[in-house]
């Protein structure tokens, strides 16, 4: 048996031989054990839902300069002093202006807890907005460990065509 007749030859005896070992294995044994334990844990959890800034007033609203610079400064607050806003900052505070975020200049906190956010323009915007009237939505929600909150509080600012004095509306979120 030489060649491939004899390779045949052996791979047959060689599966044959493995068929008949894992027939002649001894089955897997039925065991006893058994989880009987009756301890149960039981605990409450709570979860946070993060509220947004709340917007108090505005310190500020006015055309967009010419030249550009501030137009509208926000002042707001956490919504109270527990955990986690006892811990929070300014920084804790995402700003947008639809889908561009902002990063305004923001001083505080005062003896009251309240910040100060100096919302501005650049020369061509302050421009076009101080002749041609402008309306801004600018969005405020809190950053907490990774999370956002779901909640947003908006600050809308409206400047009428050529003149007329602006208005900025609050509408705080929860």
């Amino acid at each position: 048996m030489t060649g491939r007749r004899g390779r045949r030859v052996l791979a047959g005896v060689a599966g044959a031989a493995l068929l008949l070992g894992i027939g002649m294995a001894p089955s897997a044994q039925m065991t006893e054990a058994a989880f009987t334990d009756s301890d149960h844990a039981r605990t409450t959890i709570t979860a946070l839902r993060l509220a947004p800034p709340q917007i108090t007033g505005f310190s500020s609203c006015i055309r967009p300069p010419v030249l550009g610079g501030s137009f509208m400064k926000i002042v707001f607050q956490w919504p109270n002093a527990a955990a986690p806003y006892s811990t929070m900052t300014s920084a804790n505070v995402q700003w947008r202006v639809g889908t561009t975020v902002i990063a305004p200049v923001v001083t505080g906190p005062n003896a009251q807890g309240r910040y100060t956010a100096d919302i501005t323009t650049g020369l061509l915007s302050g421009l076009l907005g101080s002749l041609l009237g402008a309306d801004v939505i600018l969005e405020m929600r809190t950053t907490y460990s990774g999370w956002t909150s779901p909640g947003v509080t908006t600050a809308t600012y409206n400047a009428p065509l050529i003149a007329g004095a602006p208005t900025c509306t609050p509408a705080n979120g929860v």
